[in-house]
């Protein structure tokens, strides 16, 4: 069943795993060829990251990787929420962690 904003999960066999959206799919197959290629290692899907720990807010990206000995942090948005654009600030501040946004298509 979609979401309100279209996206439907969906299952990708070369990750082994269900995704929130097709979009976020593409991506983590684009990311696992990357990584068998050489290009990228340490793929991790859905890394977390802690905001504040009273009140617990944590953030969770789609995937964190190693990209010539510089880690990359990723997200698949479609439509970037308020909430997201607040937590997306709040992570670069913190922690200095910038997340490259990938547009859904």
């Amino acid at each position: 069943m979609p979401n309100k904003y279209g996206a439907r999960k969906t299952y990708s066999a070369l990750c082994q795993r269900t995704f929130a959206s097709r979009a976020e799919a593409r991506r983590g197959e684009e990311l696992v060829l990357l990584q068998k290629a050489g290009m990228i290692k340490n793929l991790e899907y859905q890394p977390k990251f802690m905001l504040c720990l009273k009140p617990k807010i944590t953030y969770t990206a789609d995937f964190k990787y190693v990209e010539n000995g510089k880690v990359t942090v990723e997200d698949v948005k479609g439509m970037l929420q308020r909430e997201t654009r607040v937590k997306l600030a709040w992570l670069a501040e913190k922690n200095g962690i910038e997340v490259s946004l990938v547009k859904g298509r």
